[in-house]
């Protein structure tokens, strides 16, 4: 079940903690949009620390720690600040779809401040591994989990390194477990 979105802060401006290196980052932080999402959520599984804001900081600071190439660093700097500031923008109402999910509301966001398609990309698919480890965990039908997590694969081509790069970053926050990571991690490694 999706949570509802909540507008209750969870005690912090969401810019707090977050320093912005370049005229992008800047502009994405001052976005008010940016800032209602970030501002958003209350400790669930997953994400014990709340608001969006903090889990952002610490997929900054795992990025810091993974000693990444400088272009990938930036890309992947941006991926941090939009991949789940627009989870308040899901509607739990409608059905769960492609469209209504925080990370193609994320890609339609970051299309107003880029063009850059590797980015979009993984903005908008930043879940698809882990969803993709939950078709396996929750209805046994691995065959299937599989398939779906090679056509993300395929669909990456190249940038499976820097996706990979932000998977790690993203699922070492929390209270996240390893499994679906690592999962994935083995399945890329055989093909």
């Amino acid at each position: 079940m999706r949570q509802r979105p909540s507008r209750r802060l969870c005690g912090i401006d969401p810019a707090d903690g977050i320093r912005p290196e370049n005229d992008l980052e800047r502009r994405i932080v001052a976005d008010p949009r940016w800032r209602a999402g970030a501002a958003w959520g209350l400790p669930r599984p997953g994400h014990p620390e709340g608001q969006v804001a903090c889990h952002v900081r610490d997929v900054l600071a795992n990025l810091e720690r993974l000693r990444l190439a400088p272009d990938a660093r930036r890309r992947l700097r941006v991926a941090a600040l939009v991949h789940d500031a627009f989870k308040a923008e899901v509607d739990p109402r409608r059905p769960s779809t492609r469209d209504d999910h925080h990370g193609a509301i994320a890609r339609r966001f970051l299309e107003g401040y880029t063009d850059d398609a590797g980015l979009l990309d993984l903005v908008e698919l930043h879940d698809e591994a882990y969803n993709s480890w939950l078709v396996g965990r929750r209805r046994g039908d691995w065959e299937r989990a599989e398939a779906r997590a090679r056509r993300l694969i395929g669909r990456l081509g190249p940038r499976l390194p820097l996706y990979l790069a932000f998977y790690r970053a993203d699922n070492a926050t929390g209270d996240k477990r390893p499994d679906p990571l690592e999962w994935f991690v083995a399945l890329c490694s055989r093909v």
